[in-house]
């Protein structure tokens, strides 16, 4: 069972006039974390999914549509369809299974929020790191975009938030790729906080252990 958050108080907190870029940042922070736990063989069961769903039934309304010009209610509501469809699903596949389909569902997300995301990161003060995933390949990069994708979040977890990060499915923007000439996925680049590109990993199972010793072998 997923260890759960006191979705009560981050609800209450929601609806006393939050900024309106955290309407994103909370419903990616619950879908992170729900995807950690479902990679670790966790069940799943509906009532895990009620602080996402009541996040995502908030309108946007003329003030949102201001922070996220490229997001509609459209949108939004195809991101609630494809998430109860994910909700009709569970109930009858394995665990294993609901990892892939979630992991489908929060690239989903991210697809939504690409302009928003795009501008945070290169905005960012920090060392960032940029994973291409994809939504679409063959079998082998499917699963090791998806384990990539998780070992991320787990390493900026461990790390106390030091590095800002953004996954983006390549098979529906590709244009970075194509600018930093990393054609594969899953890849990884490291950028300074000038947006200059450090370091490259390409489609390599042991990406995380490159990316970390790399950070170790330049720390400041």
């Amino acid at each position: 069972m997923l260890i759960k958050i006191t979705f009560p108080i981050i609800l209450m907190i929601f609806n006393t006039e939050l900024a309106d870029a955290q309407y994103f940042e909370l419903i990616n922070q619950e879908t992170e974390r729900i995807l950690i736990s479902l990679s670790d063989g966790d069940s799943l069961n509906s009532s895990d999914l009620t602080g996402l769903k009541n996040f995502l039934d908030s309108k946007i309304d003329n003030e949102l549509s201001k922070s996220f010009p490229a997001v509609n209610q459209k949108s939004i509501d195809s991101l609630i369809n494809h998430l109860n469809e994910f909700e009709s699903e569970m109930k009858i596949i394995s665990t294993d299974s609901a990892f892939v389909l979630f992991n489908n569902w929060y690239l989903h997300l991210q697809n939504i929020f690409y302009d928003y995301s795009k501008q945070k990161f290169f905005s960012s003060s920090k060392q960032k790191i940029l994973l291409f995933s994809t939504s679409m390949s063959c079998y082998c990069t499917l699963k090791m975009s998806r384990e990539q994708t998780v070992e991320l979040l787990k390493f900026i977890g461990d790390n106390n938030d030091n590095y800002d990060y953004w996954i983006i499915d390549s098979y529906w923007f590709n244009e970075l790729q194509i600018e930093y000439e990393t054609l594969f996925a899953p890849s990884v680049i490291v950028f300074n906080s000038s947006n200059e590109a450090l370091y490259k990993i390409e489609y390599e199972e042991k990406m995380l252990v490159q990316l970390t010793d790399f950070f170790n072998n330049n720390s400041k």
